[in-house]
């Protein structure tokens, strides 16, 4: 595993150095995929000629190295193909844009759920099936890599390298957001109302995300016509907040064990107990 891990070592090095340029440079793009092309190269010609001492490092190999470069080659390919078909339009049509894609991502990463919460979660017990070649569990649905070069591969190596591109796009599509959001900054309809007259949301913005989706889930709003982005827009600008990656932390309230919906759960009880409390405080009518 030394020379894999000096690899490794080599390819965040020379990372630093690209980041220190500008990502939606495509020269600067087309050398970064170049680079990551070349790294997995590289760790397949070791692999071949070394192989592993164990299965623990055949295992963290397939389940956190190689996942890690390649996980950065389908993302900087996903950005140089983002800004090759980028459409040349306003900046709210740009922005709708990315926010399809987003959901694109969005659908895509729900098809995985199960095995993405097996990720996040850490969990290792089915690692010997996922991240040892040879196992008898190939997904059909995502077995290509493995029967183009089974000697590098295993059935889930290659979803994980999704998750770590997915991460990385979400960050990346939220700076652009935020850029063009500078770039077109709305006139305050009140501009005699201070942000600190605000009501402020003092709950976290995680349940503020449970509760966006739990009211476009019921279609309370315009009959289920308010997409959840514009749910969350009138969201922050009423509280003066910003919920950042509220698809990122859908999925991860959907990632939770038996108490999935916590706060409204939670609701509902403080509902039933302030009803309950009223009841009793009520005075007997004389009759």
């Amino acid at each position: 595993m030394d020379k894999i891990n000096t690899l490794i070592d080599e390819y965040k090095i020379e990372l630093i150095k690209y980041h220190q340029g500008n990502l939606n440079e495509i020269t600067n793009l087309r050398d970064l995929i170049h680079l990551s092309c070349d790294y997995l190269q590289l760790l397949r010609v070791s692999v071949r000629q070394r192989g592993f001492n164990s299965v623990s490092d055949e295992i963290l190999f397939f389940k956190s190295l190689k996942p890690f470069v390649n996980g950065h080659l389908k993302y900087f390919s996903h950005v140089h193909s983002y800004l090759i078909n980028r459409p040349k339009v306003s900046t709210s049509k740009q922005r709708k844009h990315i926010y399809h894609i987003l959901d694109k991502y969005e659908e895509t990463k729900a098809q995985e759920m199960d095995f993405v919460k097996y990720y996040r979660h850490k969990s290792t017990k089915l690692d010997q099936i996922y991240f040892v070649r040879g196992s008898n569990s190939i997904d059909l649905s995502n077995n290509i890599n493995h029967f183009i070069d089974p000697e590098f591969s295993t059935s889930h190596d290659d979803k994980v390298a999704q998750i770590v591109a997915y991460d990385l796009l979400i960050s990346y599509f939220q700076k652009e957001l935020k850029n063009l959001k500078s770039k077109k900054k709305l006139p305050n309809p009140n501009p005699t109302t201070p942000l600190s007259d605000k009501p402020s949301w003092t709950a976290s913005k995680t349940d503020l995300v449970e509760l966006l989706y739990a009211i476009n889930a019921t279609g309370a709003i315009k009959n289920g016509k308010v997409d959840i982005r514009s749910q969350a827009k009138i969201c922050e600008s009423l509280f003066g907040i910003e919920l950042g990656n509220y698809y990122k932390t859908y999925g991860e309230i959907k990632a939770r064990g038996k108490n999935k919906t916590k706060f409204l759960d939670n609701l509902k009880f403080s509902l039933l107990r302030k009803m309950a409390k009223d009841d009793a405080n009520e005075p007997i009518s004389n009759q």
